[in-house]
């Protein structure tokens, strides 16, 4: 364990001889609580829910039943990693859980009834400071394959698809009536975001994926009951298409979408995208190349990297779309006051393997996209009004043995109100292997610095970013345990990460076996959360 610090701290003597700016000074990492729980192998692993400043949430299967009902398990935390309550539900055996939302003082769990699209839905929402639980029966009455929801005021949104054509359709808590969106239901077009804003209000992007004549990308927001409110058509140019897209949540004032392009039925892009919605004046897509940011290529050997560049800027100047395409999933978008952050990762998928997500729950009928079940949906974790999806490929005696995609790289891009780019800066990814597109890295924005953080096994890695100056600060973090003896054995890959929670906090989770030569029991297995707070 002395070995360990001793490395990070010669690490920092390295970093500040090799030259920090005086001006910003150091990020420092906190690490002021710890949660532990024993972890059997036959225990299921823990999904880790943000409840924001009230907290945390534990949720996972158990192997246990109550009148011919599965038990699930929500165990509580506060902000100091304490335990406030641990609460119970009985769900039917042949229930799915298909995904999540989170509102202040509630969490909901969507389930579907069986394993078919013709399925009903079973929402359960759990009251926070009581524990209690109410159940919802949602019955679509059509043959329904979901790939979005989210919590829209008084109801409940449910994005997806019937017979391969977008549909939505709200459902109202307080009544239980249902409601079909008008407006959708076209042919070859593809449900690719719908987003709840600060207000109440959602907002739905629609694309079409047709191979013949004018393509358009249609920008909509209702109200809590389906009223239109905003409807914005912009055309898609001829040789593009937008493959992801993740709308704004009206923190500002403006709206924005932001995603991933490429040329016509890649899978891979070329760039980023940024439009401003508008529906009172003409406006383009603004494309932006990857060979035209500043660091986006930072995880590639320098000379290749001056090499994209230079061929990139020579593409540009001949009016062509340059030829440098990977791998990249967007996020998390977040707005700020001098405009939009956009979280993405390069990947690059196992060669003999599908490498996209496969939900059988979250469904996507264009196959030739590139993001496969997500329709660039992503599991995003925005406080209120974001559906997540769930992860099933977790449970199940810990089954989880492919490592088909490996994660290169995170990048962050900055945005101002007119949707073009301010700056990129970078985080290379050492060997991190995920079983599917998975977020590895976060970040917070705090008092004029951005963090960017991710585990790399045991270890924390922290690239901060001060806004108003080109300069960033890398240093590398222990995992703090328990006791000053403890020893990490091993940690479990591909299993916990770290997500940005409030503020400049995180929360760090995974599974380790540690340690303790002054222990009777010296080897413990462990699921463990850390708080993690940069300054």
């Amino acid at each position: 364990m002395r070995r360990n610090v001793h490395r990070s701290w010669w690490m920092l003597v390295l970093l500040t001889v090799l030259g920090a700016p005086a001006t910003t000074g150091w990020a420092q990492v906190q690490q002021p609580h710890r949660f532990e729980r024993e972890q059997k192998n036959s225990d299921d692993y823990y999904n880790v829910i943000s409840l924001k400043e009230e907290g945390l949430a534990l949720y996972r299967e158990r192997d246990k039943y109550k009148n011919n009902n599965r038990i699930w398990e929500l165990l509580l935390l506060d902000t100091a990693l304490q335990e406030k309550r641990v609460v119970e539900l009985e769900i039917k055996e042949r229930y799915k859980m298909v995904g999540y939302e989170v509102v202040p003082g509630q969490v909901y769990f969507l389930y579907r009834t069986g394993e078919t699209t013709r399925n009903d839905f079973e929402l359960v929402r759990v009251t926070l400071a009581s524990g209690e639980s109410t159940r919802y029966s949602i019955k679509p009455d059509l043959d329904f394959k979901l790939t979005h929801f989210s919590k829209a005021g008084g109801s409940f949104a449910f994005g997806g698809y019937v017979n391969n054509e977008p549909a939505i359709f709200l459902y109202e808590l307080e009544t239980g009536n249902r409601k079909v969106v008008p407006g959708f239901f076209q042919k070859d077009t593809e449900l690719v975001d719908l987003r709840t804003n600060q207000n109440g209000t959602f907002n739905t992007v629609t694309i079409d994926r047709g191979s013949k004549g004018d393509r358009f990308m249609l920008f909509r927001t209702f109200d809590g009951s389906g009223e239109l409110l905003l409807e914005d058509r912009v055309p898609i140019e001829e040789n593009r298409t937008l493959q992801t897209g993740i709308t704004s949540t009206l923190e500002r004032e403006d709206l924005v979408l932001l995603g991933t392009w490429g040329e016509r039925n890649s899978k891979q892009s070329n760039g980023f995208y940024s439009l401003v919605v508008d529906p009172f004046n003409e406006q383009k897509i603004h494309y932006f190349s990857f060979g035209e940011l500043a660091h986006y290529l930072e995880y590639l050997s320098p000379k290749r990297m001056k090499k994209i560049q230079e061929d990139t800027r020579e593409d540009l100047a001949a009016n062509k779309i340059p030829n440098y395409i990977n791998y990249v999933m967007p996020f998390k978008l977040n707005e700020y006051r001098d405009g939009y952050l956009l979280l993405a990762e390069v990947y690059t998928p196992s060669s003999n393997l599908n490498p996209y997500y496969s939900n059988p729950y979250y469904y996507n009928p264009y196959s030739y996209s590139p993001y496969g079940s997500y329709g660039g949906y992503g599991p995003g974790y925005y406080y209120p009004g974001m559906g997540r999806m769930y992860r099933p490929y977790a449970y199940g005696n810990n089954v989880k043995n492919n490592d088909d995609i490996k994660s290169s790289e995170t990048v962050l891009l900055a945005f101002d109100a007119t949707g073009k780019v301010k700056w990129d800066h970078s985080l290379k990814l050492e060997d991190i292997k995920l079983p599917s597109v998975e977020q590895v890295a976060d970040f917070s924005l705090k008092n004029g610095h951005v963090h960017l953080l991710y585990k790399n096994e045991s270890d924390l890695m922290v690239k901060s970013i001060p806004l108003k100056e080109d300069t960033t600060q890398l240093l590398q973090e222990k995992i703090k345990l328990l006791d000053p003896i403890d020893e990490i054995r091993s940690e479990k890959e591909g299993e916990g990460s770290v997500r940005h929670w409030y503020d400049n906090t995180f929360y760090v989770w995974g599974y380790q076996t540690i340690r303790n030569v002054a222990k009777t029991d010296r080897v413990r297995d462990v699921f463990y959360i850390n708080k993690v707070v940069v300054h």
